[in-house]
This record gives structure tokens, C-alpha cells and sequence, in this order.
């Protein structure tokens, strides 16, 4: 709950707060004030703002930055330090940023690489990034044939450690950060119909040793994954490629080389993205 003990907004307005004032019954009012104090919010950075602060550059009615704060917040837009009390912008406005730029982002990095992968392995090719203990998918590269197995949407999210890329990203992350993201999500992960703990426990540390996620039927019976994960200049993963089969249409060697395939498009797009000395 947005609260302040600060004093009454002052009975003199400027001509600039009187327009904004005047169309506050208004949606696209509203919604035209909100934008205003997320991009003073996200100006300040990490320091946050105050609501004085913020109130003194939207020349807002102190009343009506709380009612949009008090939404902003609802909808995790915003957060607000409980020790110094500054705002900051919250975790799902962030995660809107992050599937649009990321999309953005990788597809400019290695459109071709994707497609031409998606259309060598003739399987759909799932692009997901990091959102705190969940991944969540971005991007999805469809090859040009008629049976596809479609096991994500762009914008579905799934616990990190559930699903082959979502795997992959989890077992590339140092590991104390996996031992507590692992913990943290347990409960979602036995939520889950038909997860065995301790098949997913044995999966990810085999993730661990060989560097990319296999399934066979662990989320969705008769259906297998592959993920790999994408890493920056300083081998930390920023992204995973992951893709979706029926179990039985590779055989051993076929699923070989659809892993070293996988690999080696997530090396070539570092090479191409990061710098040796980065490397």
C-alpha cells in the first residue's frame, strides 16, 4: 500500500497540472499520466524515487501519483524499498522489457543462425531468457513443415528447471545460485502432475556434466527436449535454444547429432555476438 505522511497537496496548480487534472476521469488520461511516472521511475535508475520526487517532476497531484502508484504496484509494475522507501521499477514491468528487447535482441544476433537450425533439424526452435526463478519463452522459430511439436508459447513461463531450455539455463548458472533457485522452486515443481523429484534432481546434474538438457517423457509423455544454454563474453548464460520431438522419430544417433548441431549454433552465435579477449 502506497501511504506518506507528507503534507497536502498545496490548493495552487500550474496551467501544466491543471490540464493533467482535468482529464484524470479519463483512461487515456490515466493511462498517459502512468507512462509519465514510469519513465521518471525508470530515469532514476536503481536510487529509486520518492513520491515527493516524483510528484515535483510529473507536476501531479499528490492524491493522484498515489492512486497510479497504488495500481502501478498492484500490478507489479513498481516496487518500493521497505527500508528507504524509494520506488523502483517492479519485476513484471521488467519482464515485459526484457521478452520484447530480448526477442529483439537475439533475433538481430542470429535470426539466420535460428532458422537455418530450425530448418536442418526440421523442429521448432524455442528461444527463452532468465525472469528470477522462472524462464520464460521469447521467441520461436517454426520450421516450413506441416507436423510441429508445440510445447511453448512466446511469453509462457515455467519454473527454471522445467523443460529443456529452461533446464539449460538453470545448470549453466554457478552452483549455489542453481542449489537455491532448485529449492526455492520445489514446491511449484512438486505442484507439477507426474514430476519425479528425484528423476529431475539426477537430470539437472547430468545437465551440469554434459552441458546440455535431455528429456525423455519427464513434462509431456511421449515427447523428448534438447536445450543448450547462449552465454555472454564471460560464459554466464543470458538465453537458452531449446527444441521439442516425439520421442520415438530420432534415433540415438540422429538425437547426437541434433545436440552437436544445437552446440555448435550457440558457439558460433558467441563468436559472432563476443569478442576472443571477452571469451
Amino acid at each position: 500500500m502506497m501511504n506518506d505522511n507528507s503534507s497536502t497537496e498545496d490548493a495552487v496548480m500550474t496551467p501544466g497540472r491543471q490540464a493533467l487534472t482535468r482529464q484524470e476521469g479519463s483512461p487515456r488520461g490515466s493511462l498517459v499520466r502512468g507512462a509519465e511516472i514510469l519513465k521518471h521511475i525508470g530515469n532514476a535508475g536503481e536510487l529509486g524515487m520518492s513520491v515527493a520526487a516524483i510528484v515535483n517532476a510529473t507536476d501531479l497531484p499528490r492524491p493522484t501519483v498515489y492512486r497510479i502508484l497504488q495500481t502501478l504496484q498492484e500490478l507489479e509494475w513498481i516496487e518500493r524499498d521497505p527500508r528507504t522507501r524509494k520506488i523502483t521499477l517492479g519485476a513484471e514491468l521488467a519482464l515485459l522489457n526484457l521478452q520484447a528487447a530480448q526477442r529483439h535482441t537475439i533475433e538481430q544476433m542470429a535470426g539466420d543462425l535460428l532458422k537455418q537450425l530450425s530448418h536442418d533439424l526440421e523442429q521448432t526452435i524455442y528461444i527463452s531468457v532468465r525472469s528470477g526463478d522462472d524462464a520464460v519463452c521469447v521467441a520461436r522459430i517454426e520450421p516450413d513443415i506441416k507436423i510441429r511439436t508445440l510445447v511453448m508459447d512466446v511469453g509462457s513461463r515455467q519454473p527454471l528447471g522445467l523443460g529443456a531450455g529452461s533446464m539449460a539455463l538453470l545448470a549453466a548458472l554457478p552452483s549455489d545460485e542453481r542449489q537455491h533457485i532448485f529449492e526455492r522452486n520445489i514446491q511449484r515443481f512438486r505442484a507439477r502432475p507426474g514430476i519425479e523429484m528425484e528423476l529431475l534432481k539426477d537430470t539437472v546434474a547430468r545437465t551440469v556434466a554434459s552441458d546440455h538438457a535431455i528429456h525423455h517423457g519427464m513434462f509431456t509423455n511421449g515427447v523428448s527436449g534438447v536445450g543448450v544454454a547462449l552465454r555472454d563474453g564471460g560464459r554466464k548464460p543470458f538465453a537458452a535454444l531449446s527444441s521439442a520431438f516425439i520421442s520415438s522419430s530420432l534415433n540415438e544417433q540422429e538425437l547426437k547429432d541434433c545436440i552437436d548441431r544445437m552446440k555448435k549454433v550457440a558457439d558460433a552465435i558467441a563468436r559472432r555476438n563476443f569478442s576472443a579477449d571477452d571469451r
